[in-house]
């Protein structure tokens, strides 16, 4: 058995120790640096993912803008929000009447007042306004009250509710109804609904 000369051989076992040594640097810092490259990638990912909620966020929200820009203009176009249009009510009550030929139509508008309801809540930046009008009307059957009411929702598109209708025959019972004079007597409490949106 031969002897292992160690002098020659130490020059080569440091150079293959000091290549370990490197290699395993080189190993270490190429995993911290792929960590680091990974822990950058993940949170450019995740701020990418942000914008890209924030962007879709601010497009909904826009759109969602100009949807009801558009619906407050066509309300404020047609007298629900802003001031009370007391003449364009008047004026759709007298086309409605001209077109069903009521026999007889009286009305009075009373004073703009707090719209008031059971359970109405509105927000405190949106007031709600009622105009009250007094309808008396001459009819010659009961269909007439409906009709009025319908021509008048059709014609104008300002909102209105019926508080109330009372109906009164004005020729006895079991008597023909006459066709030129009123046979019904009706009483309606309508109101005129504004919007402030301050």
């Amino acid at each position: 058995m031969s002897k292992i000369d160690w002098r020659y051989l130490i020059r080569p076992l440091i150079m293959l120790g000091v290549a370990i040594l490197v290699s395993a640097a080189l190993i270490v810092a190429g995993y911290q640096y792929e960590s680091a490259q990974q822990k950058d990638y993940n949170k450019a990912v995740g701020e990418l993912r942000a914008t890209h909620k924030r962007y879709s966020n601010l497009v909904r929200d826009l759109e969602l803008i100009e949807q009801f820009r558009n619906l407050y203009n066509e309300y404020k176009a047609s007298g629900l929000v802003g001031k009370e249009r007391r003449l364009s009510w008047i004026e759709s009550l007298q086309s409605a009447n001209r077109e069903l030929r009521l026999p007889t139509l009286t009305y009075n508008l009373q004073p703009q007042e707090n719209f008031k309801r059971p359970d109405f809540k509105v927000k405190r930046d949106v007031v709600v306004k009622s105009s009250p009008m007094e309808l008396s009307i001459g009819m010659l059957h009961e269909e007439d009250l409906f009709a009025l009411l319908e021509v008048l929702r059709q014609s104008i598109r300002s909102l209105f509710t019926v508080d109330s209708c009372s109906m009164t025959r004005s020729t006895p019972i079991g008597r023909s109804l006459d066709t030129q004079k009123p046979n019904l007597r009706t009483r309606c409490t309508i109101r005129w609904v504004t919007i402030d949106a301050k």
